[in-house]
């Protein structure tokens, strides 16, 4: 049995299963119950690489190695932890009145579209079919960001369009200009545009064509992952988005473009030499913490606040990677992981928090929100305290990783500039939270508060709780020899 061809089966037969009339609870069972199948059947996958299989299908187009193994597992995990939270998210909404039964059916064939799409990323060996699943992401994205029908949720869905596909073209031309180096050398058919094929041939590539199909897809990539200076659609998509599609694109869009980065940044290791991507990549990583910080500073906005971590930790990815260090790639590797296993605890917590309060404002949200929804307001301490790498949780040990390699190699300015943010960041993520947190509650609230009760969504925040805490202690040995081989592909493109 192929188990990678299931892997992307089973999320679109999912997605074709909620578009039908289905009661609630069967609708609820198939959503689920689909994301968990597809976890299992990544699982498998990876099982098969670790096993010394190399997982792949029409002709080595879509192929398993070990940093695909690690993404597919990450971006599998994330989207049935948005699933099973969306159950009781999408609960509270119809209580109100606020969701028709087509938007029913739109969510639940819209996330396991996204989590298709998602994990076609993370198997493409072929630049071509890579970018088309980066385009199915940013039309799925664009529904969901405009899923509420607001004018703010059209606006930013708009504005995500335009920059996402702006992108989109970017790495287009960079994909033409790198086949374009390979002239004469890759041969007829898709079969020229394989990652594997690229770097066989990587000496005979033409490298002034390469260095700018290399720009031009680090910038392109660069959008979707939300890299500074190309990261404005973030904002305004996480604040309009509902929250368990806002983890998808935190994660999984952020995992997938990352990928992307590195397939590109891997073929101009081998044809260029270390220097060239490294550098861009170490300068938009660079400039994104920078930039992440006194927005983070200054926030107003709780789906905002977590736009501008997003930022900060795939600057901190990319610094990882630019280093060119073997330390600081699996560093950046780690931080990936530990990233994409706490991310949905700041997600839920916040949607939690901004769906109870009827606002993700802060103004109207008020202080003191530990004393009216104490459950969401704790685990939303619990994920700002992890996701600032505070010890001794696991972003602590990652982002010590990728700081140790720098300071013992060239880049010495780098990394005091790095360090200085990250000193900052704790500052401006402790500020905001204590002042949403912590305080006396007011009178009158600006929104009236409805109650927070244990459902399904407050088991589901808690079992997120328990990965990103649990994760700091104790990585599955499976786990950690994904990270191991990811690295590996990272550093030498097999």
């Amino acid at each position: 049995m192929n188990l990678l061809l299931w892997t992307l089966a089973v999320p679109l037969l999912t997605a074709l299963a909620g578009l039908l009339p289905l009661p609630r609870r069967w609708k609820e069972i198939a959503l689920v119950g689909g994301l968990a199948l597809t976890f299992a059947l990544a699982v498998g996958t990876a099982s098969q690489f670790l096993a010394g299989a190399v997982p792949g299908a029409f002709d080595e187009a879509l192929r398993v190695d070990g940093l695909s193994a690690l993404v597919l597992v990450l971006s599998a995990l994330v989207g049935l932890m948005s699933g099973a939270y969306g159950i009781a998210y999408l609960r509270r909404n119809e209580d109100r009145g606020l969701l028709t039964p087509w938007k029913r059916r739109e969510f639940d064939a819209l996330v396991p579209l996204y989590v298709f799409a998602m994990l076609l990323v993370s198997v493409c060996n072929n630049l071509g079919i890579l970018w088309i699943a980066v385009e199915v992401t940013t039309l799925a994205s664009v529904f969901l960001v405009a899923f509420h029908d607001r004018d703010t949720s059209l606006e930013a869905a708009w504005k995500f369009l335009m920059l996402g596909s702006l992108g989109l073209a970017f790495a287009l031309l960079g994909t033409v200009l790198m086949f374009a180096a390979g002239r004469g050398v890759l041969g007829e058919g898709m079969a020229g545009l394989n990652v594997t094929r690229l770097i066989e041939v990587a000496g005979q590539l033409h490298p002034l064509t390469l260095k700018l199909g290399v720009v031009f897809a680090l910038v392109g990539y660069g959008t979707k992952a939300g890299l500074a200076p190309m990261h404005t659609w973030k904002p305004d998509a996480y604040r309009e988005a509902p929250s368990p599609a806002g983890v998808l694109m935190a994660v999984g869009m952020l995992n997938g473009a990352l990928y992307c980065l590195l397939r590109v940044h891997t073929i101009a290791n081998a044809a260029l030499g270390p220097g060239f991507s490294s550098r861009l990549l170490l300068a938009l990583g660079l400039l994104s913490v920078a930039v992440a910080t006194p927005f983070i500073l200054i926030q107003w906005n709780l789906k905002r606040l977590l736009a501008y971590s997003s930022v900060e930790h795939v600057g901190i990815m990319a610094i990882g990677i630019g280093l060119g260090a073997e330390a600081a790639t699996f560093g950046a590797l780690l931080h990936l992981t530990y990233h994409s296993i706490a991310k949905p605890l700041a997600f839920f917590s916040a949607g939690t928090l901004a769906q109870l309060h009827s606002s993700s404002n802060f103004e109207q949200i008020g202080p003191g929100t530990l004393g009216r929804t104490p459950v969401a307001s704790t685990l939303f301490v619990l994920a700002m305290v992890i996701m600032t790498g505070s010890p001794p949780f696991g972003m602590f040990f990652s982002e010590l990783i990728i700081l140790r390699a720098g300071f013992a190699g060239p880049h010495l300015a780098a990394s005091v500039i790095l360090l200085g943010c990250l000193v900052l960041l704790f500052c401006g993520f402790a500020y905001q939270t204590g002042r949403l947190v912590l305080g006396e509650q007011p009178a009158a609230p600006a929104r009236p508060v409805d109650v927070e009760k244990m459902d399904f969504g407050s088991l589901t925040m808690l079992l997120a709780a328990v990965l990103a805490v649990g994760s700091a202690f104790y990585l599955p040995p499976g786990l950690l020899e994904l990270i191991h081989a990811a690295a590996r592909v990272v550093e030498g493109g097999r």
